[in-house]
């Protein structure tokens, strides 16, 4: 498979080709979203679905989570099991231990919802201690963009090793073809901890491609932009370091017809989009009205400035 083809099969897969109808939320969350200022879960289902509106994320058919990476996401509540569990080390000292955390922030927090800064004392005040016991998948928490909410629930009645194959598999559908290397620094776990999992004959599933087209405008962080070969997907250098750059916070793509064709960041109502070369004004137009469509409360219409690249 050409890396032309590649890209095309995973733009399919993550429905960057063909926006799903608003009834499909669930689908265009399958490999999960993961969240950031400024809402980005939100802007990530826009650029998949119809219908995405400001609160989509508080959406009943979705919880947030601590995810691969130890990133807040947005999962279907059905795959809460395989973003959490799937996480979970095989090292029975280290399990022990996320286990302990678990046990010990269910007593403190009883079933009540409490600020994360609240939750922390009951594992030593650690952070790390908290994401760690996430991965029994008995914590659930609400992000808003402002404060954390944190909870206790009952573990999720699936087994370990059925998650790890699972968050396995949607990565693959995601991203594959991949290797067990590029599951690894996608959730964040040792690469000898992703081999006792990874399938020595994995393979991505086959996808129907269409050749994409039309304009996505992906928010920091969206699933797209966490592909684990970044080379593959912007081959230039100087490309690649303006989507990716290095000590300053990322920037959103612009897609056009799947191919990245510049970057954009949002202030309040203005975005301001650096694209890598002439643009025709059919394309800038349909970037402008994708902007203006983004689904966030605010106090005043979308202003798209274009800056020279």
């Amino acid at each position: 498979m050409s890396g032309v083809d590649v890209v095309a099969r995973r733009l399919a897969a993550q429905h960057l080709d063909l926006r799903l109808p608003a009834s499909s939320w669930r689908r265009a969350a399958r490999s999960g979203l993961q969240d950031g200022a400024p809402r980005s879960v939100v802007l990530a289902l826009h650029a998949r679905a119809e219908g995405v509106t400001p609160d989509a994320w508080e959406d009943p058919a979705f919880a947030q989570v601590w995810g691969p990476r130890g990133a807040v996401f947005v999962v279907p509540v059905e795959d809460v099991a395989a973003f959490t569990l799937g996480l979970l080390s095989r090292d029975a000292s280290v399990r022990a231990s996320a286990e302990r955390d678990a046990d010990a922030l269910a007593a403190a927090l009883g079933a009540d919802r409490v600020r994360k800064r609240e939750a922390l004392p009951a594992v030593g005040g650690r952070v790390a201690s908290l994401l760690a016991a996430s991965t029994t998948g008995r914590i659930r928490l609400r992000w808003d963009g402002r404060d954390t909410l944190v909870w206790v629930v009952p573990a999720p009645d699936v087994e370990p090793e059925t998650a790890r194959t699972e968050l396995a598999r949607r990565f693959l559908d995601a991203y594959g073809p991949s290797t067990a290397d590029g599951f690894a620094r996608w959730a964040g776990l040792p690469p000898a901890e992703v081999r006792a999992t990874w399938s020595p004959g994995a393979s991505s599933p086959t996808t129907d491609t269409a050749t994409p087209s039309g304009v996505r405008l992906l928010p920091p962080g969206d699933p797209f932009l966490l592909s684990p070969d970044r080379e593959l997907l912007v081959p230039d250098d100087a490309r690649r370091r303006a989507v990716w750059p290095r000590g300053t916070p990322q920037p959103g793509a612009l897609l056009v017809d799947g191919e990245f064709a510049g970057t954009w960041r949002r202030r309040g109502h203005r975005v301001d989009v650096t694209p890598f070369g002439p643009l025709t004004r059919g394309t800038r137009r349909s970037a402008e009205e994708e902007a203006a469509g983004f689904p966030l409360d605010l106090a005043r219409e979308v202003e798209v400035r274009w800056l020279a690249g």
